[in-house]
């Protein structure tokens, strides 16, 4: 029963390095800035898609107001 356990326990050693060196690693200086780029490039989208909504609205706005002086 001994001789079980410690084939187990020998077998389940590389199961947990490797979980544990996947998922719960120290981030490293580039992947810290690699998140610090993506965080930049979201704001920077939603910045664009901001305007770009922006810009539909007082579209919108313009073509309503085109419409209700014209009727």
């Amino acid at each position: 029963m001994l001789l079980k356990i410690i084939a187990f326990l020998s077998a389940a050693v590389p199961i947990v390095l490797f979980v544990r060196a996947t998922f719960f690693r120290r981030p490293t200086k580039t992947s810290e800035r690699w998140k610090e780029f993506k965080k930049q490039a979201d704001l920077a989208v939603w910045i664009f898609l901001g305007l770009v909504g922006f810009v539909v609205a007082v579209a919108i706005g313009k073509l309503v107001w085109a419409w209700w002086t014209a009727v």
